[in-house]
């Protein structure tokens, strides 16, 4: 019989984990001058991930005891604002360590110009200067945070066109 000698790069090849063949596990080439801001947000992922923002179980409760009742509730609406609040920044954050990946971190995503350093040493999701949030503020305009739901686009024209003649009665 003939006896295969596998060296040690074949060795490795066939012990590669998915994360390895999706290239998951690849090192990107993080720009010096966003390194600092680079941890700092892998820090903020880490530690927002670790929240519980799962839904709390509540007893449930008696009608009769409308105080316990009310307090439940509010337990819950607090829970529920807390869990989506860090929802909305977890995806802030993936999304500014995927700017830095890309090239793109530390440019207002409105005006083109650079964030001001100020502002992304207090806030390194920022998406726009301080200009452009202004702009996007004095305009109304507020930038959806989470995945947009599955409802046709449609039916959400339909909706908004239902609303303003509501509004315009």
């Amino acid at each position: 019989m003939a006896q295969t000698v596998l060296n040690s790069n074949a060795i490795k090849f066939y012990m590669a984990t998915a994360a390895d063949i999706l290239g998951l596990n690849r090192k990107s080439k993080i720009p010096t001058r966003w390194a600092k801001h680079y941890q700092q947000l892998c820090a903020e992922r880490d530690k927002l991930l670790a929240r519980d923002c799962s839904a709390s179980e509540f007893p449930a409760v008696k009608l009769d005891d409308l105080t316990d009742a009310a307090s439940e509730e509010s337990q819950r609406s607090l829970s529920l604002v807390a869990a989506t609040a860090t929802q909305a920044t977890i995806f802030e954050v993936l999304a500014a360590l995927h700017r830095i990946e890309r090239g793109t971190y530390g440019v207002c995503e409105l005006t083109g110009e650079p964030i001001e350093n100020d502002r992304l040493e207090v806030i390194p999701w920022t998406r726009y200067s301080f200009t452009g949030q202004n702009e996007l503020e004095k305009a109304g305009l507020n930038r959806k945070r989470a995945i947009p739901s599955l409802e046709s686009l449609s039916d959400a024209e339909s909706a908004g066109d239902d609303e303003a003649e509501d509004g315009a009665d």
